[in-house]
């Protein structure tokens, strides 16, 4: 009898053990193309190279995937930043894209955002994101 009690209360407690994410971030963090390195950090032939990639709510709600990128020489490159995110939902998948162009004098370093249109907590814990330069990923 005494184990019929305890039944209830274990599924109680375990039910926010096992529950969905708390939205504090993606189920998925961020992927690079492959899942390995940033396009461009390896041997790509492309001076300017990412070095972290972070995403976060901004001011307006939407996501927004905050991109540091480096130039690896003394002359000022260009390139172009895409981010893909995707939202798992009940209805399906839905894919948004976002592109950015980037330009860095020699030698420098600068953080870029890629702004979707989705907000964040549609997102968050239900998507992911993955980003590259164009023509990469």
């Amino acid at each position: 009898m005494q184990r019929r009690q305890f039944l209830p209360l274990a599924a109680v407690a375990l039910a926010g053990c096992v529950g969905p994410s708390d939205g504090s971030g993606p189920r998925n963090p961020p992927t690079t193309p492959e899942g390995g390195e940033p396009a461009g950090g390896g041997g790509g032939g492309r001076d300017l190279r990412i070095v972290d990639a972070v995403p976060r709510e901004g001011d307006d709600g939407s996501l927004v995937f905050v991109i540091t990128v480096e130039n690896t020489v003394g002359a000022t490159r260009s390139d172009v930043l895409v981010g893909r995110a995707t939202v798992n939902a009940d209805s399906g998948e839905t894919e948004y894209e976002a592109r950015r162009e980037v330009s860095l004098d020699g030698d420098a370093e600068a953080e870029f955002e890629l702004v979707f249109d989705v907000p964040y907590e549609e997102w968050a814990g239900q998507g992911s994101l993955s980003y590259g330069w164009e023509g990469e990923i």
